[in-house]
């Protein structure tokens, strides 16, 4: 008897740690590069550094191929239905709460849309990137809800797009919108 009241608490207390002591319960979700799609620009994400997620508090999962759509697509919709927003460790490309992250920016840093913000698991990898390039500021996450989401227009001619969405000059986060 004794060893089945063992069991039973034993599964209560893993049950109760599962579901939750006031942790983050959302997770990223993998990026699958041959069918998802930016849920603003619409353009084929890369699994790579770059590649950023928004969980609502339905569960559902927005993916971005760069963290300025990521951006867009919050002035566009605001953050009510956001449960967590993800990032990934430029160097590692592990996930991270994007809270928790550090940014290095630079308008020549080359990102899928061009805004030239990289996400680091930490601040001293973000000054080692800075001093390395010899370039770029370090932002916090708190900085990038004031941050100018201005795409780099020399770097968007350069680049050769696939897809319905088209950039025109002076584009900001959130002044371009999702084709459907």
């Amino acid at each position: 008897m004794k060893k089945t009241h063992m069991i039973w608490a034993s599964i209560a207390l893993v049950s109760a740690l599962m579901t939750g002591c006031g942790g983050q319960s959302a997770q990223p979700v993998a990026i699958n590069e041959s069918v998802d799609k930016c849920d603003i620009c619409n353009m084929q994400i890369a699994d790579d550094h770059n590649a950023t997620e928004i969980i609502l508090k339905d569960g559902k999962a927005l993916k971005f191929d760069d963290i300025g759509d990521l951006f867009a697509w919050i002035k566009k919709n605001g953050t009510e239905k956001i449960d967590v927003k993800f990032v990934r460790d430029y160097h590692s490309k592990e996930w991270m709460n994007l809270n928790d992250a550090t940014f290095a920016y630079d308008k020549e840093f080359k990102t899928p849309m061009a805004y030239g913000v990289y996400s680091f698991k930490d601040k001293q990898s973000a000054e080692a990137f800075v001093k390395e390039q010899g370039k770029g500021q370090i932002l916090t996450a708190e900085q990038l809800n004031s941050h100018n989401w201005e795409m780099n227009m020399d770097q968007m001619k350069d680049m050769k797009h696939h897809g319905d969405m088209e950039h025109k000059e002076g584009d900001k986060a959130g002044d371009h919108s999702k084709q459907q």
